[in-house]
């Protein structure tokens, strides 16, 4: 692990410009071998669904917010108060296994770290099964259940989403091509539930299985103290050497056409056609 890491602390940036840096970071590491951590946010309410997913299906009739189809999978996330992050790396760049599975638990573990800064203890809702802690009988968490996706990310469980409290807090969605590794997660600050069950279908058990930093800690957080705070909790979980640095010139070109060609575009928001 001999590679300097770039990191992008980035500022609240619009839907469409999030989703396009992101694959533009993806789509250069074939070119520039750089990998990358970008820590961000979103300057207004934003729909993001996955890239499988289709806006007739998962929107309501009332929803007037904008959205955007990530190139990563799993369901809608409403993204608002919140922390965001996007890894591009290869195996190698963290010492990963081959299989998806464990590379997958090894790569979010980092985010463990992060919750335990904040004095906050998480667990992987697939050890939720195996172990005897979660006292939380609304949970209905199975081997039937784990696995499954519904319309809004928050409200499945997949074997390495976190829980806390028996709540789960965010999502994680990854995109791999071979041994690059294209991973993006959100951490809500805040929920509006309200919000959320006026533009997302099938969203009824918000507050019994979701939850956010600022609920669990009792307290308002700060976007720059948890941006920084996570960028730390990755360089000491992995023993990383990262340096702070912007995108390059052939990323920002990358950026604008995947802009104009791709993420502004109904052809594209609307869902894949093949």
């Amino acid at each position: 692990m001999g590679k300097v890491w770039r990191l992008i602390l980035d500022k609240k940036g619009e839907g469409y410009y999030n989703m396009a840096l992101d694959e533009a970071l993806h789509l250069n590491y074939y070119q520039n071998n750089t990998p990358t951590l970008r820590i961000y946010g979103w300057a207004q309410p934003f729909i993001s669904l996955g890239y499988n997913q289709k806006p007739q299906d998962v929107l309501t009739s009332k929803n007037t917010l904008p959205f955007v189809r990530r190139s990563t999978g799993g369901s809608a996330i409403l993204h608002d108060q919140e922390i965001t992050y996007s890894l591009v790396c290869s195996l190698e760049d963290l010492s990963l296994p081959k299989s998806v599975k464990d590379s997958y638990r090894i790569i979010c573990s980092w985010l463990k770290r992060f919750y335990s800064c904040l004095g906050l203890e998480a667990h992987f809702a697939g050890d939720k099964i195996k172990g005897s802690y979660s006292k939380n009988k609304s949970l209905k968490l199975t081997q039937k259940t784990l696995g499954l996706y519904s319309n809004f990310c928050f409200l499945s469980y997949q074997h390495f989403d976190l829980l806390i409290k028996d709540k789960k807090i965010g999502g994680n969605a990854q995109r791999r091509k071979r041994n690059i590794i294209f991973q993006q997660g959100s951490i809500p600050q805040r929920l509006n539930f309200k919000m959320i069950r006026e533009s997302i279908k099938q969203t009824e058990d918000l507050k019994q299985k979701t939850t956010c930093l600022d609920k669990v800690l009792g307290e308002k957080t700060k976007f720059s103290y948890l941006r920084s705070l996570l960028a730390r909790s990755f360089k000491l979980s992995f023993g990383l050497k990262i340096k702070a640095k912007g995108i390059d010139f052939a990323e920002r070109k990358q950026v604008n056409r995947l802009l104009a060609d791709k993420y502004s575009l109904e052809s594209w928001n609307a869902g894949r056609k093949n």
